[in-house]
């Protein structure tokens, strides 16, 4: 027996004694002096730590950046000039991990994360260099143990080098130059105690007999794969059995507490692949998978992650199996099960195209099976609503972020407007405040304006009040009216609290669903993009305690939840700017609010919003200004241009009329014109929504949920949702947008009214064809609904027959999975516009000699071509295609060849969204009020949103208010990383691991799918049979046509195809002009109305520019507007098209980190020559659809 003088653990055999004496070291604990064991030092480190608590500060070279939550939270930094990684790793590398050291002694166990900012270098060809900086950021990795460090260090420049690898790879010609600042994260990491061999598992996974946890104090990890790798039959959780198989595998990179990166580190190195599983934070205690190998290996294993311990996993199956499950074989992407070995194999392909997550589908986890409308708590409308407004001062920096990206101001919020409207629109509160800390003064104005609205509303509730024949209605009732069920004996009076009539007969539990909502709505314009950031920089949590947020990701925000209080953004629901949606209120809607607060003699001055001198307002000295600004001072960058004149004199009759003594007194009329006229707009839109749907939009993040609940009341209808996780994917998969694509990237009109015509050169014209709202047109058809069933084999041929030859609107429809043949004659014919558009990725051997020379052309200046799948029409055969049955029929009618039937499934369909659309469209036609007009336009074109869906890219981000929550979230597997607002506010970012699919994605599929097929329609039944070979498809982009057609007369040629045409937008004087078919869904108008197109310059999809008289339509997806319309002019696309010229402009936005907003100046690449979604020959004009024969050829 050998025993450890230090620690006085025994050993039998001496080898194993010595092994122990080599990590086992006496050390003293600097708190209390007292000496411990390495091995065991951390342990009294968590428990004196709590005693004796040190603060971190400085620490040598590293200054301490930023820290929350009494040090749970900690971001050091250090900027230097280091010339490359191995000269940072070699000056560094002990301070490194001293720093790592000396926060392990102060904090205890951490998860820590580094992030380098390098600079790159690149030659130009024609002179000079370029420069970009780029933050690379490694994983945030657990520091348990001293001993860890130089591991973690190590870990940390090996994913940096990769990174760096990728950045520089393939011709891009960028060279790191330096490493310009070192940051290094810190998160508390509260442990467990007691090692790896003292975690307790949930009792029901005891039961699973499918675990076994290593018998061990450390190193779990490679103890639980020896385990899955080499099991034994006897006395599997001794790890003495495995020590034999240690030296088969490199564990170098796995020393203690393993993190996912460590694995796939692990994986690489020994050819084994790994999954790895845990358990949700929540009380569901779900399992989900953190890490899934997309290529099996033949040496697998799969691990269960619980409180940092690695368990074997020995029986997949009965570890995912629960106790009601019919399912015998489980998938390790997605955790769904199947009763058969074959079932799962099919699913297995499809699925790992998928991120790892465990789904949840209708019917499990209490997920209805039906969609319908059962939202009726949202018929309540809010007693209350806020409207609000921030305006910042826009500070000059004046600093370079980056070579090409420039600093020139950072916005400070200096005032806020609030107005309070209770039910009958009256104005109950106001505050307008310009000063310091606005954002911290908005929030206490809230607090006290909840304590105000409450007691108000306790005034002013009332008893419900029946008459006679309303008493004699309520005991008669036998039906609730809320849910239409029979009602029993929990019969109650269901009344509007705030007039006390009697609403109905209602059973208790709905009763209390038609509640007053208990929160109290804040409404921004442009919320998202602007006013959240200052709202969050605003915060304190010693007044806010429980904060949520529905992200769009870290930055932005769709809705933040605080207490009882939610704000919403308006611009989700009204997308315009408040200036023209001010301008389409009539003045009889905007007077009732502007005069509880202005005079009748006001109005003329404030019916329409004003103008700040934003980039001018850039201290508080500029509000002692007792003039207003000449109109130069009103210039923005964002537009590129400043007030006219006519605006700023009606501005200068504001100051007059309401004496403003100085600039801020002008800015506080502005602020409260703002706010009184976003208060005006989003009450009308309310109260229309309310008139038409019962539906209070405050209840809603955005106009498509409103209006699908809308469609779904009005309609009445009730959806089957899909809950057979094969018939989602195989949808989900093949879900493709609208086609944007340039088939000839020039083209020039010739005819008598064109600006250069040739007589002696065939007559022809350019037309630019749009069809009026294809998808609410494609919304208006039967679309699927109930009984999605698969076809079985046997029966495939029959439903063949069927799609040919029956009416395709019968009660059954069907989405096919099929093999496709593009016969080669069919090329020529089918060249412009080829059928059925696949998502592929074009790869670099696809290039013409033409685009390989572009390419290369490119990344001698820098630009790296990026691979990614594009919706791209071709000529190729087609493997395991999803499609609608209307678009199998099209595509076989025009030639193509049905080679092979996959898979069917089945559906009864109804135009059930038809009376709908066609009521929205109807209102529309009726409307007076372009408001109104607006609101039913909206309601159908956001209706398709909905149904498309995508739950797997929602992100989850927490914003934390307390050190027990920010210390809850570090601990999880699924904590990715945070940023710190302030000492007690910080922004958690958590993996995703669970998808509930619950959306009816299939009707947005077959949206899309009918959508094209009426441009397929278009184009081969009308156009191109009328006009052959002189019809040329120049441009698309999903709704719309750009042709060359050679005729003599086009207009003679479009009054043959009135039949789908809508005229109604050409001059009156017109002699094709029309309202017959205005604005009916699915006709087609010309955007010119009439107007001669003289040329076409379209490089590529998103990029195109047409010239028509002296006027100009362009587009350059990316590139700010205001450059496009003002910067930009037709010769510069040919010259890109022509002769290869890069055209860069400065950009200026606004963008924001970490809730900072800035100014910025970017310096960036407008438009290049290149597309890849055609294969160009070598006149770069011409093209050809991928699969040609010409290109074969």
């Amino acid at each position: 027996m050998f025993s450890c003088s230090t620690c006085k653990q025994s050993f039998l055999k001496y080898k194993s004694f010595l092994l122990h004496k080599t990590k086992c070291k006496k050390v003293v604990c600097k708190k209390c002096k007292s000496s411990f064991s390495s091995l065991t030092f951390l342990n009294h480190l968590n428990q004196c730590r709590q005693k004796q608590s040190e603060d971190i500060g400085d620490f040598a070279t590293f200054k301490l950046h930023k820290r929350s939550y009494r040090n749970a939270l900690a971001v050091y930094i250090k900027a230097d000039g280091w010339k490359s990684i191995e000269h940072l790793l070699a000056v560094e590398k002990e301070n490194i991990q001293s720093l790592l050291k000396y926060i392990i002694e102060r904090i205890g166990s951490v998860k820590v994360q580094a992030c380098l900012l390098l600079k790159f270098i690149k030659q130009k060809t024609e002179g000079g260099t370029d420069t970009t900086e780029i933050y690379k950021v490694a994983e945030m990795l657990s520091l348990t143990n001293l001993h860890h460090i130089e591991t973690i260090v190590k870990n940390w420049i090996e994913q940096i080098e990769l990174a760096i690898d990728q950045f520089t790879q393939r011709g891009s010609g960028w060279v790191l130059q330096s490493v310009k600042v070192l940051e290094i994260r810190v998160g508390k990491l509260k442990e467990h105690s007691g090692g790896c061999d003292s975690t307790k598992l949930p009792s029901d996974f005891n039961k699973k007999k499918s675990l076994l946890s290593p018998k061990c104090r450390k190193d779990c990890f490679k103890w639980s794969i020896l385990m899955a790798l080499h099991p034994q039959k006897m006395n599997k959780e001794r790890i003495g059995h495995y020590k034999v198989f240690e030296k088969q595998y490199d564990f170098s990179q796995v020393d203690g507490m393993t993190t996912l990166s460590q694995v796939k580190r692990f994986t690489k190195r020994n050819n084994v692949s790994v999954n790895v599983y845990t358990l949700t934070p929540d009380e569901k205690k779900k399992i989900v998978p953190l890490m899934v190998a997309k290529e099996r290996q033949l040496k697998h294993a799969n691990l269960f992650l619980f409180n940092e311990h690695y368990y074997c996993i020995t029986n997949f199956n009965a570890f995912i199996k629960s106790s009601r499950s019919w399912e015998r074989h489980f998938c390790y992407n997605c955790c769904s099960g199947f009763r058969n070995q074959t079932a799962l194999s099919k699913h297995e392909i499809v699925c790992y195209n998928k991120t790892a997550q465990s789904v949840v589908l209708p019917g499990q986890e209490n997920i209805p099976t039906k969609c319908k409308f059962r939202q009726i708590q949202k018929t309540i409308s809010y007693p209350y609503i806020v409207y609000a407004d921030f305006e910042a001062l826009l500070i000059k920096t004046n600093k370079a972020l980056t070579k090409n990206t420039f600093e020139y101001q950072k916005h400070e919020a200096c005032s806020f407007g609030l107005v309070a409207i209770d039910w009958n629109d009256e104005i109950l509160f106001q505050k307008f405040y310009r000063g310091l800390n606005a954002s911290e003064i908005f929030i206490d104005t809230l607090l006290k304006l909840k304590d105000f609205l409450q007691n108000h509303l306790d005034q002013h509730k009332k008893p419900a009040q029946l008459s006679n024949f309303e008493r004699h209605v309520f005991e008669a009732s036998t039906q609730c009216y809320v849910c239409n069920k029979q009602l029993q004996d929990d019969k109650v009076v269901d009344h509007c609290h705030l007039t006390g009539k009697f609403r109905g007969a209602a059973h208790n539990r709905c009763n209390l669903k038609m509640r007053l909502p208990h929160r109290l709505p804040i409404i921004f314009h442009n919320l998202k993009g602007y006013d959240a950031h200052l709202l969050i920089r605003g915060l304190k949590t010693d007044k806010i305690h429980k904060i949520n947020v529905i992200p769009q990701n870290t930055e932005k925000y769709i809705a933040i939840i605080m207490d009882d209080f939610i704000f919403l953004d308006s611009y989700a629901f009204l997308l315009s700017s408040l200036d023209t949606l001010a301008n389409n209120l009539s003045t009889e809607e905007k007077k009732k609010f502007l005069c509880q607060t202005f005079s009748e003699d006001d109005l003329p001055y404030i019916l329409n919003k004003g103008s700040l001198p934003y980039e001018y307002m850039d201290s508080w000295e500029r509000f002692e200004e007792e003039s207003l600004p000449s109109i130069d001072k009103f210039f923005s960058h964002l537009s590129l241009k400043t007030i006219d004149k006519q605006l700023h004199d009606r501005l200068l009759d504001i100051w007059e009329h309401f004496n403003c003594k100085n600039l801020g007194d002008f800015h506080d009329i502005y602020l409260k014109v703002d706010v009184l006229l976003l208060a005006a707009i989003f009450q009308n839109f309310r109260a229309t929504s309310l008139k038409q749907f019962g539906l209070d939009p405050c209840h809603y993040f955005s106009t498509p949920g409103l209006t699908w609940d809308a469609s779904l009341k009005f309609t009445g209808v009730v959806l089957d949702l899909l809950t057979d996780i094969d018939m989602v994917l195989m949808i989900e998969e093949e879900i493709r947008g609208g086609i944007s694509c340039s088939m000839c990237r020039y083209a020039c009109a010739n005819n008598e009214l064109s600006e250069k015509f040739d007589p002696n050169q065939p007559s022809s014209f350019l037309t630019y064809l749009d069809v009026n709202n294809l998808y609410g047109y494609a919304l208006s058809d039967v679309l699927p609904c109930r009984k999605f069933e698969w076809v079985p084999p046997y029966m495939f041929q029959s439903v063949i027959e069927e799609i040919l030859h029956s009416d395709s609107d019968r009660k059954t429809g069907y989405i096919l999975e099929v093999d496709l043949d593009y016969p080669s004659c069919l090329h020529d014919l089918h060249n412009d516009y080829p059928l059925a558009p696949e998502r592929i990725t074009v790869e670099y051997e696809q290039l013409s000699g033409y685009q390989k020379e572009i390419v290369s052309f490119l990344e001698a200046a820098g630009i790296k071509r990026y691979k990614t799948k594009k919706l791209v029409p071709n000529l190729m055969n087609k493997e395991n295609y999803v499609l609608h049955e209307k678009n199998l029929r099209f595509y076989i009618e025009k030639g193509l060849v049905l080679k092979k039937i996959h898979r069917i499934i089945s559906f009864e369909q109804e135009a059930w969204l038809k009376p709908y659309i066609e009521m929205c469209t109807e209102n529309r036609k009726k409307a007076t009020s372009s408001f109104v007009k607006d609101f039913w336009k909206l309601m159908v074109n956001s209706l398709y949103g909905k149904s498309i869906e995508d739950k797997r890219k929602h992100s989850k981000v927490i914003i934390a208010t307390n050190g027990k929550q920010a210390l809850q979230q570090i601990r999880q597997p699924m904590f990715e990383q945070f940023y710190i607002l302030d000492n007690d506010l910080a922004i958690i970012k958590l993996r995703k691991f669970e998808v509930i699919l619950d959306k009816p994605i299939y009707l947005g599929f077959t949206v899309l799918e009918l959508s094209k097929l009426h441009m397929y329609r278009l184009h081969y039944d009308h156009f191109k049979p009328k006009y052959g070979s002189r019809l040329s498809l120049i441009y698309t982009d999903t709704d719309s046509f750009i042709y060359k057609i050679q005729t003599k007369d086009l207009y003679n040629d479009l009054q043959e195809f009135n039949y789908l045409m809508d005229f109604s937008d050409y001059p009156q004087a017109h002699f094709l002009y029309s309202i017959e078919n205005k604005k009916k869904l699915g006709y087609l108008k010309d955007e010119m109305n009439g107007q001669i197109i003289d040329e076409v310059v379209a490089i590529k999809a998103k990029l195109y520019a047409i010239k028509y008289g002296t006027n100009k339509k362009m587009t350059a997806k990316g590139v700010q507007k205001a450059i496009v319309k003002s910067g930009i002019s037709i010769e510069d696309y040919k010259a890109c098209l022509f002769e290869n010229v890069l055209l860069k402009h400065k950009n200026f936005r606004l963008q924001s980190k970490h809730h900072a907003i800035s100014s910025v100046e970017i310096n960036k690449l407008s438009f290049s020559p290149l597309d890849d979604k055609r294969y160009i020959l070598d006149d770069a004009v011409s093209t050809l659809a991928y699969g040609h024969y010409r290109i074969v050829k």
